[in-house]
């Protein structure tokens, strides 16, 4: 398992102080929520800021443009998905590993309920459709996600090889996000797939590791 990376404010020679990693914290969540539930459209500088209670030139400081501000926000989403793996590895210790991979696909499936989460991831995914920089940074995202997996699935299972475990963890990052469009807080709850999520770890183990 890879080390965790740095988070994006982390990263940040200008945020080491608590003051302004907290400052730097508050916008990138101001963003989330603008993204998740008013769109695009609604992510202005300003109004990041209004909701932060800070100036414009504030946000600008830690994050010059609008594509900047999406970009840390995408890097912040990976991060804690990548701690969140690293949280359940660390619990599992020397247990079953199969079981290990169920609790990781549990959490991300868990997450993509969430009615911010799923707002973002769709927001983002309509957005790199019709917007170059939103395109290369989803792409971006979504190799890290089934790279990760790649990764996990070949630790599990040594006797696949490389290629397989990229296709295989490609097929179940797709299998996730189809899965999201049903599962969602913010979609039609219907009472018939209430064990939705159950029965696509389910699957998505047998994609991985065909049992």
């Amino acid at each position: 398992m890879r080390k965790k990376s740095d988070t994006p404010l982390q990263a940040k020679e200008s945020n080491t102080t608590s003051k302004g990693f907290e400052r730097a914290s508050a916008i990138l969540e101001a963003a989330r929520l603008l993204l998740a539930h008013d769109g695009y459209a609604a992510l202005a500088m300003r109004s990041v800021a209004q909701q932060v209670g800070v100036s414009l030139s504030t946000v600008q400081h830690y994050y010059p443009s609008r594509d900047a501000l999406i970009e840390a926000l995408l890097e912040q989403t990976f991060a804690r998905y990548q701690a969140g793996i690293d949280e359940r590895v660390a619990a599992a210790g020397a247990g079953p590993r199969v079981e290990l991979f169920e609790s990781i696909i549990d959490y991300f499936l868990a997450d993509l309920r969430d009615q911010v989460s799923s707002g973002l991831f769709f927001e983002i995914a309509a957005l790199a459709n019709r917007h170059p920089v939103a395109a290369k940074l989803f792409d971006t995202m979504m190799s890290r996600a089934r790279k990760t997996l790649r990764n996990l699935i070949h630790e599990i299972d040594p006797g696949l090889t490389m290629a397989q475990c990229e296709i295989r963890g490609t097929l179940i990052v797709a299998q996730m996000l189809g899965t999201m469009l049903f599962i969602s807080e913010t979609r039609p709850q219907h009472k018939e797939l209430e064990n939705l999520a159950h029965e696509a770890t389910v699957a998505i183990t047998r994609i991985a590791f065909g049992r």
